[in-house]
């Protein structure tokens, strides 16, 4: 395992994060089947270690921020193990879209792991709360974009070099 490897995925874990994030707060604002919001997807994610945090779409700060670092450890975690299983993948000449496929079954099996053993053992109320949908197509969105981001931080990162060299 290489540390730049694991530097990258975190960080393309970031973007995979940022993107199932914005899609999750606004997919559950514009939700109109169910009493959630905006602010439903952090305060669910917070509620998970503090109960205090809300399980609808009432904004706290506590839970913004809870549920905010929460979700960006989980992603660059879930992306440096990503980034990792990926360049193996390109190591033996797998293609970016193959990467990005490998990149969707993994985030769909974390996905179906969460939603169906995992979050409702641990906080059944919040698990209950989040959407299916939303939550299984949030998941899509990040294996998505975290093998792209991974593609495009090692693209820039090879080119450094030589743009200074220029």
């Amino acid at each position: 395992m290489d540390a730049r490897t694991i530097i990258r995925g975190a960080m393309a874990g970031m973007v995979g994060g940022m993107m199932m994030g914005i899609f999750a707060m606004l997919a559950m604002w514009l939700d109109g089947q169910r009493d959630t919001g905006f602010w439903t997807p952090l305060n669910l994610i917070a509620h998970t270690i503090w109960r205090g945090a809300p399980l609808d779409y009432e904004f706290s700060g506590g839970a913004l921020v809870l549920g905010g670092i929460v979700h960006m450890m989980m992603s660059m975690g879930l992306g440096a193990a990503i980034a990792v299983l990926i360049s193996k993948a390109r190591q033996l000449g797998a293609t970016l879209a193959s990467r990005v496929v490998a990149g969707v079954v993994i985030a769909m099996t974390v996905w179906a792991a969460m939603e169906y053993i995992i979050w409702p053992l641990i906080d059944s109320a919040a698990a209950d709360a989040f959407t299916t949908w939303i939550f299984a197509v949030a998941h899509l969105v990040f294996g998505m974009t975290t093998p792209l981001a991974a593609y495009a931080l090692s693209a820039s990162a090879a080119a450094a070099p030589q743009a200074s060299r220029a």
